[in-house]
């Protein structure tokens, strides 16, 4: 199981690891590259995650990495109202949950 900025890489639930990696780089971590052990773990995922047909898994989490970082990136006073950290969190799990497709 790779470790990605001290998070568990789930390949079966990329939401959660979005989520979880979102919180750790607000806290102050950087952002990873994807690395070859994450990519052969979402790869070998066998259809759970990453649908090969609309995507190679190198792609997939270089997308989900990047929406991890839009809005990590994104400063609080951009938005018209407050929005609460786990919010923000949540929102990276939805968007990321909508890039592959879960129902859930």
């Amino acid at each position: 199981m790779a470790i990605i900025l001290g998070v568990r890489f789930r390949p079966d639930d990329l939401p959660r690891f979005a989520g979880e990696l979102f919180a750790s780089v607000v806290a102050g971590g950087a952002l990873p590259a994807a690395t070859a052990e994450a990519i052969a773990a979402l790869a070998e995922s066998g259809g759970g995650a990453v649908d090969v047909e609309a995507f190679d898994a190198a792609e997939l989490l270089a997308y989900v990495l990047a929406v991890v970082d839009a809005e990590a990136r994104l400063p609080d006073g951009a938005f018209t109202e407050h929005v609460h950290p786990g919010e923000r969190r949540a929102r990276v799990e939805e968007a990321v949950r909508r890039l592959v497709g879960y129902r859930a």
